[in-house]
């Protein structure tokens, strides 16, 4: 029986928090190790979720505030969580980043990494009869469709239709951009405008005139233009650069129609088979979505 759709809401938000743990870590330096503060937020929601959906559980308010004492109820209900010595330790060091200003080291760091990412792995299913890894973030996304695009490239590549599935994540992905460049209000700036306006000249020159070389000249540096605002729009709002990358390498190339009538999409290789990258891909396009729509 599949989980109600708030539920999975929450645990897609446990997730979210669990993944921007990981990029914090990932700054590595004195940075890392804020990265205990949303591992912590990620868990502890984790906690609420679960006690809310056992109904053998019985927690006072008081008990709800208390990290520690989820272990001893879930215990208590005959369902024990995994892990207690080591979140009580991951707990101590959580308050002395919060409460203290006391970083740990890269080596402890690493450790509260892989206890937390060992809970939640064992418990998820223990708890909700999921895995961690099926949790999908699609479902936080707000545009409509963005989202149908997004859960279709996770429906794809779980299906092993790779490349149907970099189709609707590269689709995803333009859809957030023009949500978030078209739709703003009032319209600001955007570092493709002089591109767009640049390729709308060729298509004109087109019309009028036979496809000079000339014209062909404002094509080839309007799409220049254009890819390289795309990738200032990545960088300058914190996008997964390395997921861009490997969206625009291993994902079909966008023509975007006049107007925001629509798009379509030209394959200039044989989609790959490699499943990770995919994956990556479709993370890529959620987290741009994400992000794009929280500005």
């Amino acid at each position: 029986m599949p989980l109600p759709v708030p539920t999975m809401r929450r645990l897609a938000i446990v997730k979210y928090l669990y993944i921007q743990a990981l990029e914090q870590e990932r700054k590595g330096g004195p940075l890392a190790g804020l990265a205990l503060l949303p591992f912590h937020d990620a868990v502890e929601l984790f906690l609420q979720v679960a006690a809310e959906t056992t109904h053998s559980l019985t927690m006072s308010a008081q008990q709800r505030t208390e990290f520690m004492a989820y272990w001893h109820a879930f215990s208590k209900a005959g369902l024990p969580l995994p892990y207690e010595p080591q979140m009580r330790h991951f707990n101590d060091a959580r308050v002395a980043v919060k409460h203290k200003g006391l970083l740990p080291i890269q080596q402890q760091i690493e450790e509260f990494r892989s206890v937390v990412t060992a809970f939640l792995t064992d418990a998820t299913p223990k708890v909700f009869q999921i895995e961690f890894d099926s949790i999908s973030l699609s479902s936080l996304v707000r545009s409509d469709d963005v989202r149908t695009a997004v859960q279709g490239a996770e429906t794809a590549a779980e299906a092993g239709q790779f490349g149907e599935a970099l189709e609707q994540a590269t689709k995803a992905f333009h859809l957030s951009l023009r949500n978030y460049r078209w739709f703003e209000t009032p319209r600001l700036f955007d570092p493709t405008d002089a591109a767009r306006d640049l390729r709308q000249r060729a298509r004109h020159d087109r019309m009028v005139s036979d496809f000079s070389s000339f014209t062909r000249s404002f094509e080839a540096v309007a799409a220049m233009g254009e890819s390289l605002g795309e990738a200032i729009t990545i960088l300058a709002h914190h996008l997964d650069y390395d997921g861009y990358r490997r969206l625009r390498t291993y994902g079909p190339v966008v023509y975007q129609s006049e107007g925001l009538a629509g798009m379509s999409m030209h394959w200039t290789q044989e989609p790959t088979t490699d499943r990770s990258i995919v994956d990556q891909c479709v993370a890529f396009a959620v987290d741009a979505a994400l992000r794009l729509e929280g500005r």
